[in-house]
C-alpha cells in the first residue's frame, strides 16, 4: 500500500521509548537519481537542532499515530552528515517540476506523489495537467517506470503507446460482431449509391 506525501507532511513523530510526541514531519529530502526519500526535515518546539532531520531508515513504522522512531536521538542536525550533504546539494524539489512526454508534448506539473512505506521509493507521481487538458482530465498519474529523464526543472516520461486501428469490432447483444468506426476520429464518407438499370 502506497502513502501519499500529503498525508505524511505535518504528521507527528512519536517516540517508542517514551510514547511522547517528538516533532512534526516536514519536507522530504529526495535523491533525484533513484527517487528515494532519504530523510525528512523535522519541526517542533522540543527539537535540539534547527534545522533538524530524520532519516527515513530510522522510521520504524508509519501508521495512524504518525511516524514512530526509537527515541529523540534519531532526530539530528544535518551538519556534518556526509551522506546527506550531496543530496541536499542537488536542491531537488519535486512538486512544481514540469512534465513533458518523449514527443515533447507538455503534460503539466508535478503536484504530489506516493511512495512505498517500506522502501521510501516514490512509485507514483501526480500531475496537474496543463490548462488545455483540464477540461477532460482532472489529474494525471505517472508510474515511475514511465520516467525517461529527470532534473530540477523537467521530467520526461514515455507517452502512452497508441495503437490506432481503422476499424474495431463491437459486440451487439444477440447479434454478430460488426465493424465500429469512431465518428470523432474519422469523418464519415457516404457510400456510393448504385443505380439499378431498368
Amino acid at each position: 500500500m502506497l502513502i501519499t506525501i500529503d498525508s505524511m507532511i505535518n504528521a507527528p513523530v512519536m517516540s517508542l521509548q517514551t510514547g511522547r510526541r517528538l516533532a512534526t514531519v516536514g519536507e522530504p529530502i529526495i535523491d533525484p537519481h533513484d527517487l528515494k526519500i532519504v530523510a525528512f526535515f523535522m519541526h517542533g518546539p522540543r527539537l535540539d537542532y534547527n534545522p533538524a532531520v530524520l532519516f527515513a531508515s530510522d522510521i520504524r513504522e508509519l501508521g495512524h499515530l504518525g511516524a514512530i522512531v526509537d527515541s529523540a536521538e534519531n532526530i539530528m542536525s544535518p551538519d556534518g552528515l556526509v551522506r546527506l550533504e550531496k543530496i541536499l546539494g542537488y536542491a531537488f524539489k519535486f512538486p512544481g517540476v514540469k512534465v513533458v512526454d518523449d514527443h515533447k508534448r507538455k503534460l503539466g506539473t508535478v503536484s504530489s506523489f506516493a511512495f512505498d512505506p517500506k522502501s521510501f521509493i516514490i512509485q507514483q507521481i501526480f500531475v496537474q495537467p496543463v490548462l488545455s487538458m483540464r477540461l477532460s482530465i482532472a489529474s494525471l498519474t505517472i508510474r515511475r517506470q514511465q520516467i525517461v529523464e529527470l532534473d530540477n526543472e523537467k521530467m520526461i516520461v514515455r507517452a502512452p503507446s497508441e495503437k490506432v486501428k481503422s476499424a474495431k469490432t463491437a459486440k451487439i447483444p444477440g447479434g454478430n460482431e460488426v465493424p465500429f468506426e469512431n465518428p470523432f476520429r474519422k469523418p464519415r464518407v457516404p457510400a456510393p449509391q448504385n443505380k439499378i438499370a431498368d
